[in-house]
């Protein structure tokens, strides 16, 4: 069942109110609602386009950067052709020059070998002459050795002229002559003394030319070997 109460007018004026419906107001405060709305979507848009600038920034950074390090990536390769071309054209040039100025080095060396080993014989036997010389001076009866060597190569010559030193001759004396003979198997021979020999060389002259068995001479030949060798 419905129940209804029905209320005079002038009762209906003493009623009690909740207050009357203001649309100013109501209309003031939507104003602010969209205003503070619209400010906060304006700092929204504005810190969106700052970020939005900050990354388009970083991008360009990074794609800056990028073209940088591939820039000096193709920067280097590019220059490292080019310094190998130019290597390869100075070395092209320089090669036969490198190659003629070490063949040249090289004869320059061959010829100082064999001039120093010339050398070094020449002054073995320079030596070796004076130890000699030095060494028959101690012990005469081995220039009497050398004498016998070289005489025994005129074996068989009808005739004979041996050049001794005067102290080789001497150190003969009489048996000279027997001495000689021999040696030679020459009843015909002459022994002249000649100062300007050295002990334990000689000079034999026969009919077919000399035997030169001079002491220098011995070691020039020597010398000579050695080299040739």
């Amino acid at each position: 069942m419905t129940t209804a109460h029905i209320v005079k007018a002038h009762a209906a004026r003493e009623l009690p109110t909740q207050g009357a419906f203001n649309f100013v107001d109501l209309r003031h405060e939507a104003d602010t609602v969209v205003s503070n709305a619209r400010s906060e979507a304006n700092e929204l848009l504005s810190q969106a386009s700052i970020r939005a600038e900050l990354i388009r920034e970083q991008i360009r950074r990074e794609a800056c950067a990028e073209g940088l390090r591939e820039a000096r990536s193709e920067i280097e390769r590019r220059a490292q052709e080019l310094a190998l071309k130019h290597i390869d054209a100075q070395l092209e040039t320089a090669l036969p020059a490198l190659r003629s100025a070490a063949e040249a080095l090289q004869a320059e060396r061959d010829c100082w070998l064999i001039r120093w080993e010339e050398t070094a014989i020449r002054v073995g036997i320079a030596i070796a002459e004076k130890l000699l010389k030095s060494r028959i001076s101690t012990r005469p009866e081995l220039a009497s050795g050398m004498i016998t060597e070289a005489l025994r190569l005129a074996a068989g010559q009808p005739r004979v002229t041996v050049f001794l030193h005067p102290d080789d001759l001497a150190s003969w004396g009489d048996r000279a002559p027997r001495i000689v003979e021999s040696l030679t198997a020459c009843a015909d021979s002459i022994l002249i003394s000649d100062p300007q020999l050295a002990r334990g060389g000689c000079r034999i002259q026969t009919v077919h030319g000399e035997i030169d068995a001079r002491v220098e001479t011995m070691l020039e030949r020597l010398a000579e070997e050695l080299l040739e060798g």
